[in-house]
């Protein structure tokens, strides 16, 4: 095992190169069980618009790898040794099986070397589920919960246009009755003015023959 009083600045240094790294205290300080909270971060965008990594996030993954690392010489080790030498052997073969002969020494074969990086990678794996139940829960509780609000809102906007157009269609029906009665308005008194016209002149006959008899009885009487 790597023996270091910084173990978790130790190894992000052999995966990530980093100008700024967060403290080992502020993440071991946060809850373990709130996957949420240790997986929440700012998202880093770069110039091109593709998403970069996000420090806490991988504070996290070496977090799990430090907590999970294994007892004795491993991939780990072999890793460190890496980096060791890369300022000295520069081609990458020769880097790899260097260090993979210092390794020996420690008592480290080719299949402890792969099965303890298998294993390491299973961490993350494990990490990953949690980061993605943490996903789906967040989703669950920020997201889905608006989506059915817009559901129910579009649901009341179909409503309410159903009922403007029977409004519309009442408004229709209402006016086609107003031009109904206007019309039949117009015809009863232009029939009244008909029959009132009628009625003067048969009045103004039948009484203008009395009148004139009238006077021709005062007359020749």
């Amino acid at each position: 095992m790597i023996e270091n009083n910084d173990l978790l600045k130790k190894i992000k240094g052999l995966f990530i190169v980093s100008d700024g790294e967060t403290s080992a205290e502020t993440i071991n300080n946060t809850p373990a069980n709130d996957v949420t909270t240790n997986y929440a971060g700012t998202v880093s965008v770069s110039d091109d618009g593709n998403v970069v990594m996000n420090e806490k996030h991988v504070q996290m993954l070496m977090t799990a790898i430090q907590q999970n690392n294994m007892e004795g010489f491993d991939y780990l080790e072999y890793k460190n040794s890496l980096k060791s030498i890369s300022n000295v052997i520069s081609d990458e073969t020769m880097r790899y099986k260097s260090a993979f002969e210092m390794a020996k020494t420690m008592g480290l074969d080719k299949k402890k070397l792969l099965d303890s990086a298998a294993f390491y990678l299973n961490v993350l794996g494990g990490e990953q589920k949690k980061f993605l139940d943490a996903i789906e829960n967040q989703k669950s509780k920020q997201i889905q919960g608006r989506v059915n609000t817009i559901e129910d809102l579009d649901n009341k906007i179909v409503e309410k246009k159903k009922t403007i157009e029977q409004l519309n269609k009442d408004l229709e029906s209402i006016n086609e009755q107003m031009s109904v009665l206007k019309k039949e308005i117009n015809e009863e008194v232009t029939k009244i003015e008909v029959t009132n016209k009628q009625f003067m002149a048969s009045y103004e006959y039948v009484t203008s023959q009395i009148k004139e008899d009238i006077e021709k009885i005062n007359t020749n009487i």
